[in-house]
């Protein structure tokens, strides 16, 4: 009997560890709602928590996505783009509003350096155009979120992309 409950709490660990970011955010911060930094996030976590978050925007409630994604905006980010509400309208936009409610994402390689990374992701929009945007991430290294990867700057790349040769 106790080789049966090791051998599916082996199970149920393995299946754990394999879950999405996402999902292992919801068992780790089951107090709150929504994702927030933790240390323990690699910047390629990071963007899918944040890709995913804006791909189901309104759940668990209207623009939850766009406050997941303001969460992991670090603090230098959110001098230039806050607060939530000044943030929200930007996300909502036409540029970055391509990103809300997007039907499928790819990820690049992330490049990393000593405490900046990149990474590109490929969307296909609600209305089926791809569009490509640069996430950057750091490092930070001091106050309330030392040691956390959080986004810094977010990009697009199809309007570069269209710009050249013209």
């Amino acid at each position: 009997m106790s080789v049966t409950f090791h051998g599916q709490l082996k199970a149920l660990i393995k299946s754990v560890l394999y879950l999405s970011p996402v999902i292992m955010t919801a068992i780790v911060f089951a107090g709150s709602p929504l994702a927030r930094p933790d240390a323990g996030f690699q910047p390629e976590e990071v963007v899918k928590i944040v890709i995913n978050a804006l791909a189901d925007n309104d759940n668990p409630y209207p623009d939850a996505g766009i406050e997941t994604t303001f969460n992991f905006a670090s603090p230098a980010n959110k001098i230039n783009t806050g607060p939530l509400e000044r943030f929200a309208s930007m996300v909502k936009g036409p540029i970055f509003g391509m990103m809300l409610n997007h039907k499928k994402s790819e990820f690049s390689e992330v490049v990393r350096g000593e405490n900046t990374a990149y990474q590109m992701v490929r969307l296909l929009t609600r209305d089926n155009q791809e569009v490509h945007f640069a996430f950057r991430l750091g490092l930070q290294l001091d106050g309330e979120y030392k040691g956390m990867w959080m986004t810094e700057a977010v990009w697009p790349l199809h309007s570069m992309v269209e710009g050249i040769g013209a």
